[in-house]
Parts: C-alpha cells; sequence; structure tokens
C-alpha cells in the first residue's frame, strides 16, 4: 500500500498536461489564492532572498497572490531566458524556476474548491446539512466514518506516511485519546463499519445528539487534524486518495450523464463537474433525464442549462441555503469570474481559465 500511495501522489504533480492545446497557456496571477499560492510564495521569497535580496517583496498574507506576489514574481522573471508567462502571472516556466512542479488539472481546481470549502484539513460533523445521522467527515470530498471511507484513508494515510499520522496523534491526544483513535482506525475494516462508526462518532462528536447541522468535533481532535498537514507529504497522500474518489472516479459519471461521452472536453467542464462530486450532488436524476433529450451547442449553453435545472430541482426543496451555494459556484465556473461565499473569484487567476501570452 505503501508503495503505491507513494506512486501516486508523486505521479499527482508531475503528470503532464496532456489536454492543453498549443494555444491553451495557463498561469496564477493577482487575486488568486490557496494552498498551491501558499507553496509558491514561499518557494519564491526563498529564491529572491538569495538571488535578489534587495528586491525581495514579503506578502501580507501566504497564501494569496497579492501585489508583492506579483511584484516578485516580476523580479524572478527579470532572470529568466526562453518562454514565460506575461509579466507579473506565475506559469509552468515560474514555478520550475523556484523548484515547484507545475500542478495539474485535477491539483489546480481542487485549490480552487478547497477556497470555496475550506475544508482540505478541517474535520467536521456531518457532510451535509439535510443528513439526519450522526457522522465524522474530514476533507473537501468528504472521507466519513459512515461508509468507512475516513477510517479506511487514516489507515493508507499511516501507512504511506511511515506511521507519521499516529505517531502525531500520540504526541497530540492525551494517552487514553491517542489509544483510543488508533484503536478505531487499525482494527477497521469493511465488515465492522457499522459498529467502528458508531464508535468513531462518539470518540469524536462532542454533542452527537444534537441536529446534525449542529454537531462539533471535539477541540483537540479536529486540532489533531489539522496538523496532519505538518506531515511531510501528507498533503500529496490526500490529494491522490481524493483524485481516485472524486475525479478519477465520480467525474466521468456526471460528465457523461451531462456533456455525453465525445472527447475532448475541456478543464472547465471538469470543474464543473468535480464540484458536483465534492458537493455529492447534480440536478437529480429526474432532470437529469430532461437533459439528456435537449440540445446543446457549446459547453456555456449547456452549463447554463444544468444550472437553470438547479434552480428548479426538487433535490434541495429542504435546503435551500445549499441551492443557492451550488449556483453561486456555478455561475462563477460558468461566467468564469463571480463571487462566492463573499469574496471574488476570476477562474483565469487561478489557472483554470487560459490566457492569452
Amino acid at each position: 500500500m505503501k508503495t503505491s500511495l507513494s506512486l501516486m501522489a508523486a505521479w499527482l504533480l508531475v503528470l503532464p498536461i496532456l489536454s492543453m492545446s498549443a494555444e491553451d497557456h495557463y498561469s496564477f496571477a493577482e487575486g488568486a489564492r490557496g494552498f498551491l499560492i501558499r507553496d509558491y510564495n514561499q518557494k519564491l521569497v526563498a529564491f529572491l532572498q538569495t538571488a535578489s535580496p534587495e528586491h525581495v517583496r514579503t506578502p501580507k498574507t501566504i497564501d494569496e497572490f497579492g501585489a508583492e506576489t506579483t511584484e516578485n514574481t516580476r523580479q524572478l522573471q527579470a532572470t529568466l531566458t526562453g518562454a514565460h508567462s506575461a509579466s507579473g502571472r506565475a506559469g509552468p516556466a515560474e514555478f520550475a524556476a523556484v523548484g515547484l512542479p507545475w500542478p495539474d488539472d485535477f491539483v489546480r481546481s481542487t485549490n480552487l474548491i478547497d477556497c470555496w470549502e475550506g475544508t482540505l484539513n478541517k474535520l467536521e460533523g456531518s457532510a451535509e446539512s439535510q443528513d439526519n445521522f450522526s457522522n465524522v467527515t474530514f476533507g473537501i470530498v468528504g472521507f466519513t466514518s459512515q461508509d468507512g471511507s475516513l477510517q479506511t484513508f487514516l489507515q493508507e494515510a499511516n501507512a504511506a506516511t511511515n506511521g507519521a499520522v499516529f505517531q502525531l496523534a500520540r504526541e497530540r491526544l492525551a494517552p487514553r485519546d491517542a489509544a483510543k483513535f488508533i484503536e478505531l482506525v487499525e482494527s477497521f475494516h469493511p465488515k465492522s463499519v457499522k459498529k467502528n462508526h458508531d464508535e468513531f462518532v462518539k470518540f469524536v462528536i462532542r454533542n452527537p445528539r444534537a441536529d446534525p447541522d449542529e454537531q462539533q468535533p471535539r477541540p483537540e481532535i479536529a486540532q489533531l487534524f489539522a496538523e496532519f498537514h505538518s506531515i511531510p507529504h501528507f498533503r500529496d497522500v490526500q490529494l491522490a486518495a481524493t483524485r481516485k474518489k472524486s475525479w478519477d472516479g465520480e467525474l466521468p459519471d456526471y460528465r457523461e450523464q451531462l456533456f455525453g461521452s465525445a472527447a475532448p472536453h475541456s478543464l472547465r467542464i471538469d470543474l464543473f463537474c468535480f464540484d458536483m462530486t465534492v458537493l455529492t450532488n447534480g440536478p437529480g436524476k429526474k432532470a437529469v433525464r430532461q437533459l439528456e433529450k435537449k440540445p446543446w451547442h457549446d459547453e456555456v449553453e449547456r452549463m447554463k442549462q444544468i444550472s437553470d435545472a438547479m434552480k428548479r430541482s426538487s433535490e434541495y426543496k429542504d435546503d435551500e441555503d445549499k441551492r443557492a451555494d451550488i449556483l453561486e459556484r456555478e455561475r462563477c465556473i460558468i461566467d468564469g469570474q463571480g463571487e462566492v461565499h463573499d469574496d471574488d473569484y476570476d477562474l483565469r487567476s487561478f489557472a483554470l481559465l487560459p490566457v492569452k501570452e
């Protein structure tokens, strides 16, 4: 297991962008944020402190591509030869110059959705507000205790990091809690999912008898999960599992249902469908059957049809807040820019729509 996950994690960041056409150029720019921007800022500042210390500017926020990052990128570009991004934008050449592999379509999409979800390293209660059962969820795609995907992921992550997950539990939790956490993860197997899930909820959730959307993890357990990112290569392992579950596993089904099986599909279509897998929903079976009969001429028209179906879908009649959240995100993807959760997003700045350079 360790070997396969390690190989998967390695390929995750170096996989060539085969879907990019000769005229498509993707680059990050001012307004982007997220874990990829944090990586770039850290490497960029370190590079300039050695190459041009008198010109380096400290970013106000390390995970945001602000004016300081733009200026630092210009300073970097002054040292580059050959083709590279437009002044102040950061593309494959700039990432390579500071020692970072260029993130592929999946990783760049995940970076954006983590900005929307904020759950890459967050432990939560029930995955959906309409759930009527206690649950424990972790990560963007919602590895859950209810179906055993959370316990399975923790087993794999501990193996892939040479026991670092369990070691961190021993360091951060009281001995009794650390032992219980390790026992629940180590002893899990699919045949024990019901009993193990119940025990996991009792261990993690401090108010399991509250309404599902009000359930909260115990602070010390939530903090442990938040600190998993400090384990070397943990994020690579998590992203590899996320890719397998929601990008390679679930996305193709949504894409074929909604956009047909004919290739090629654009990155924007994949992002649109990937966001659905993260939210574990679509417009509903009835709406999909109707959409299958509806003609369309280009991807923007089709995405608008899907979004219109979402507005009318009975799937969300008991949760209008979630419907509004989905529509807000879909509008941003369709338009290429927009406001989500009171923040502005431009998909070109996030290297998710091509720019002319």
